[in-house]
């Protein structure tokens, strides 16, 4: 049975551990160089910089276990999706270990987070998905996601659509 708990400080490493593996598993083909998916890995789990971020108010982790860790979610309180709006929750982060996708740990797991967010006064969850990653599409989709609009994300050797969803809540 999967069970979730808010992240803290003390998480920063095993959230580094499971941020590599699974960015590793689930999107390292999509990266023409691997000096700059390293740099982003580098960038994005550090344990300095995740340690940061789990004392960041505006912010909150969250593990999932079923018994041992399967995965994680990290969001940004009240984020506007631009100027014009939506303000809500912003998911930046859904990630689970290798094998333990398509279990329904992504919908629990979703499902709470929309739960806190409307307590917190959100009326919106958002988050950008890569265009290359249909299964993801799906998913939100399914679970009540719109298209709002597309964005980009570059390095310096390729750029990446990214599609902005967002449900209310």
């Amino acid at each position: 049975m999967l069970t979730l708990r808010k992240a803290s400080v003390d998480d920063a490493a095993l959230i580094s551990e499971m941020g590599c593996a699974s960015y590793m598993h689930h999107f390292a083909h999509l990266w023409r160089e691997q000096s700059e998916l390293q740099d982003f890995l580098r960038q994005e789990y550090a344990v300095p910089t995740l340690q940061q971020s789990l004392q960041d108010g505006k912010r909150c982790w969250f593990i999932a276990r079923d018994p041992s860790p399967v995965g994680f979610a990290k969001v940004s309180w009240h984020r506007a999706v631009d100027d014009h709006g939506p303000v809500g929750t912003q998911l930046h982060k859904l990630y689970f270990l290798p094998g333990k996708t398509g279990l329904g740990y992504g919908e629990t797991l979703l499902t709470e987070i929309a739960r806190v967010a409307k307590s917190r006064g959100e009326t919106a969850l958002w988050l950008e998905v890569l265009d290359a990653n249909p299964n993801a599409h799906r998913f939100y989709r399914r679970l009540g996601f719109t298209h709002l609009k597309e964005t980009l994300f570059s390095t310096p050797s390729q750029k990446s659509t990214l599609h902005i969803l967002c449900k209310l809540l």
